[in-house]
């Protein structure tokens, strides 16, 4: 397996040098800079060469993934912000998380609000697939949002989109919330193509580095995935400040598994 850790670009030189395989990016802020600034972190990731695999954090509120205002025109021009400036990384995936796009409210029409997901994921995948990146449909745990929370129904949306490159991203921590964290996960191996992980500082906007005390938990669940035959990216997703202690303490643990 590989390890990272998500972080933002001011951090990324710290970063590389904790341990760990690889950064990710939150495509919202990338897709927001301005272009001077985006090209002086270009150069800086193929000076530095430690690779940028992925993105998290897709969307601003306002780009709908599901729900009133949902545009496609719209969603099909973030993605391709969002793919062009992903390649100029050297990013393989980037997720779709982004609980406030795909809030749904009471009363809205469920099922209208599936086949705008699976649109939007067709034409988010399309525009990724152009520059060889692959899309990542992440479940959330319900305090988040209250639409895709289960690892089954990402994998059924992904399978109604049928899209080549569009994956399921398995998310160890939002997996815990939504009560399925020790499930089995061989029936979706065939569409898993990466994982997210994280403990929290106490509040579910606070994801952070594994602490020490659940580590035989991490470790317990990390082999479960790990034995359903995927051996790709793990990444530590957090919200908090980059910690280089509290990192390396973590790539440690999971190099030990």
């Amino acid at each position: 397996m590989f390890f990272g850790c998500t972080c933002k670009p001011q951090e990324y030189t710290e970063v590389s040098r904790s341990g760990f395989d690889y950064a990710e990016f939150p495509c919202r802020i990338i897709c927001e800079m301005e272009e001077d600034a985006f090209i002086a972190l270009c150069k800086l990731v193929e000076s530095t060469g430690f690779p940028i695999s992925g993105m998290n954090i897709y969307c601003p509120p306002e780009i709908i993934i599901a729900g009133p205002g949902y545009d496609a025109d719209v969603a099909r021009k973030y993605a391709q912000t969002a793919a062009k400036r992903g390649h100029a990384l050297g990013a393989r995936i980037i997720g779709i998380g982004a609980p406030r796009s795909r809030n749904i409210p009471d009363g809205y029409d469920r099922n209208l609000a599936r086949k705008q997901l699976v649109e939007f994921l067709r034409i988010t995948a399309g525009e990724f697939a152009a520059v060889g990146i692959n899309a990542g449909m992440e479940a959330l745990g319900p305090c988040f949002c209250n639409f895709i929370n289960t690892v089954s129904e990402a994998y059924e949306v992904v399978s109604e989109a049928d899209v080549e490159n569009l994956m399921v991203l398995v998310d160890l921590y939002n997996m815990e919330l939504s009560g399925e964290a020790d499930i089995e996960l061989l029936k979706f191996v065939d569409r898993i193509g990466h994982a997210h992980t994280s403990d929290d500082d106490g509040s579910h906007t606070l994801r952070s580095y594994l602490k020490p005390d659940k580590y035989p938990l991490h470790e317990k669940r990390i082999r479960r995935l790990k034995e359903t035959g995927y051996n790709g990216s793990l990444t530590i997703e957090t919200d908090i400040a980059f910690d280089s202690a509290r990192a390396q303490e973590c790539i440690q643990f999971l190099r030990s598994i």
